[in-house]
């Protein structure tokens, strides 16, 4: 997958899993952050969700293997994942595209 394609139209991977490189743009807590988008994008940054422990910086590049999601629900999330996190810290990601993580590779260079 050319990551240029997946940030130019996040709506057309929704259920597909992509492994993609970017910088990490805030770490929520130690269950997801987000990732930085890229000039040539209109998006912003994304949201990355993980089951397990992500120990990620911010700033860092990562590479994120995951399937796309549409319509973040923290609630929802919370359960599928099993973890408890503060609902109130995504209400900015309320209906937004997310990557559900099964694999954050910290030892990628930027």
């Amino acid at each position: 997958m050319q990551e240029t394609a997946f940030w130019r139209d996040v709506d057309r991977w929704v259920g597909e899993e992509v492994t993609l490189s970017a910088d990490v743009n805030e770490v929520l807590n130690q269950h997801s952050f987000t990732l930085a988008g890229t000039p040539e994008s209109d998006v912003d940054e994304l949201l990355v969700v993980s089951a397990a422990t992500t120990n990620v910086e911010e700033g860092e590049t990562v590479q994120v293997t995951g399937t796309v999601k549409a319509g973040f629900n923290a609630e929802a999330v919370k359960k599928d994942l099993g973890v408890n996190w503060n609902d109130p810290l995504y209400k900015d990601w309320v209906d937004e595209h997310y990557i559900v993580a099964s694999s954050v590779d910290t030892t990628v260079n930027g």
